[in-house]
């Protein structure tokens, strides 16, 4: 295994955050996340078994959880978790589905885990998110989301920009919010009768540094937000756009028949 992190060592190469900043540039994307001298030998996209060469006993793994997706007349969903570092090697794994019209599911290698996006919400409740994912946005708006130790770092508030974006709230007298950006993007929350509604979030690829792109509006509906590995959607008249492949949240719906759906997560694997 190629430069391997000794123990006493300090390392970049856990899941972290940059509160002085609340962004998460390219640069960030390139030199944090991505492990030093080690090459990407699998991209996996399906749970189920892992096949891992002889001999390999620990592996760095960055889990994508899958985005949100957005129902009629609610809020627009938040982008799904993601999180990254070393681990033991399995020989099984969990990768979240993108959500429909509900929160997107849990994406697991080992010990890293990355949340889904959460869904997007009809009610001003508060919704917290999962492992450091985006939170849905309801009609005013919903509380900030969570890491896996409840505490309120990574994942964006509503419309928020974090690691992973919130999603923008939908709007009874103005244009919908857009969604929050990060390494993945969260939807673009409704738009009023007479307004648009939101662009989604952008994106982050991880692997290259370029930026995924949200969705765009053309009606009522939100745009989705930009995964790892795709832009997101636009939106259609009163239909929400669906999230970018690796963990985009969908954008918010206004009609029958416009719930969105979020981006599938993923896993990397080096070694």
């Amino acid at each position: 295994m190629a430069n391997p992190v000794g123990r006493g060592q300090s390392s970049s190469q856990v899941s972290s955050w940059f509160p002085s900043t609340n962004t998460f540039t390219p640069s960030d994307a390139l030199s944090t996340v991505l492990p030093h001298g080690l090459k990407l030998k699998q991209t996996i996209r399906n749970t189920g078994r892992v096949a891992i060469p002889t001999g390999v006993t620990f592996v760095y793994a960055i889990a994508v959880g899958g985005g949100g997706g957005a129902s009629v007349i609610s809020g627009s969903a938040g982008a799904g978790g993601i999180a990254w570092g070393w681990t033991l090697a399995f020989s099984s794994c969990i990768v979240g589905a993108g959500g429909v019209a509900a929160g997107g599911g849990f994406t697991r290698y080992g010990n890293i885990i990355a949340g889904g996006g959460q869904g997007g919400i009809t009610t001003v409740a508060p919704v917290l998110g999962g492992s450091a994912n985006g939170a849905g946005s309801g009609y005013a708006g919903s509380a900030g989301s969570t890491n896996m130790w409840a505490l309120p770092l990574a994942g964006g508030n509503q419309g928020v920009s974090s690691i992973s974006g919130g999603g923008g709230a939908y709007s009874l007298t103005a244009n919908g919010q857009n969604g929050g950006s990060g390494l993945v993007g969260g939807g673009g929350g409704g738009g009023a009768s007479g307004f648009i509604g939101g662009t989604g979030g952008n994106g982050i690829n991880i692997l290259t540094g370029a930026q995924t792109i949200g969705g765009t509006t053309s009606g009522r509906g939100g745009g989705g937000g930009g995964g790892v590995r795709g832009d997101g959607s636009a939106s259609s008249g009163t239909i929400g756009g669906n999230g970018g492949d690796g963990g985009g949240g969908g954008g918010a719906g206004i009609a029958t028949g416009g719930n969105s759906t979020g981006g599938a997560g993923l896993i990397y694997l080096f070694y």
